[in-house]
């Protein structure tokens, strides 16, 4: 099937895809950094029983959430909607090389988004080692997503030994995935 391909000129499509992506990458980071973040600063607010600092997670876990979730979401999708319209035939070679990879990512990505509800909505009704529990899920979920994410987008760069293979784990390991 020929796909149709959309000139943009002076600011051509890796402009758009770079914008789009390098936003999101910078908050995706957040979610990753910022999970882990947010646990360890519960746990020491609840171990020295310091209600002030305790409070000001409960506010960040808000701001986070609007961060990640609603602005990251909206950017992740962004990605998708970019390149499939500035590179249709690139974008489905991705998925079809990768759609159980992509699979595992987004049930990671559903994991991350149901412990971050959770924790920011539970905060206050929650046991506080149920809490933190619920917060060490959100981080592994979070890095999960982005080890994925990673050996996927990685492979755009040096596909390595699945050039001659086509096996997806040659794929995904491939030269730049763990550097």
């Amino acid at each position: 099937m020929n796909y149709p391909v959309w000139e943009l000129g002076a600011l051509g499509g890796g402009f758009w895809i770079a914008l789009v992506a390098i936003t999101h990458v910078f908050v995706s980071h957040f979610a990753v950094g910022g999970g882990l973040w947010l646990v360890l600063t519960e746990m020491k607010a609840r171990r020295e029983n310091d209600a002030a600092l305790l409070g000001y997670v409960k506010g960040h876990a808000k701001f986070f959430l609007l961060l990640t979730m609603v602005f990251g979401g909206l950017t992740g999708v962004g990605i998708w909607w970019t390149i499939a319209l500035l590179s249709p035939a690139g974008t489905s070679s991705l998925i079809h090389t990768f759609v159980f990879g992509w699979a595992t990512e987004w049930v990671c990505f559903v994991g991350e988004i149901v412990a971050l509800l959770i924790y920011y909505y539970r905060f206050d009704t929650m046991k506080p080692r149920d809490h933190v529990i619920i917060g060490w899920f959100y981080f592994i979920f979070a890095w999960l997503s982005l080890f994925f994410i990673n050996g996927i987008i990685d492979f755009m760069l040096t596909p390595g030994d699945w050039l001659e293979t086509k096996r997806f784990w040659d794929g995904f390991f491939n030269p730049s995935m763990l550097p």
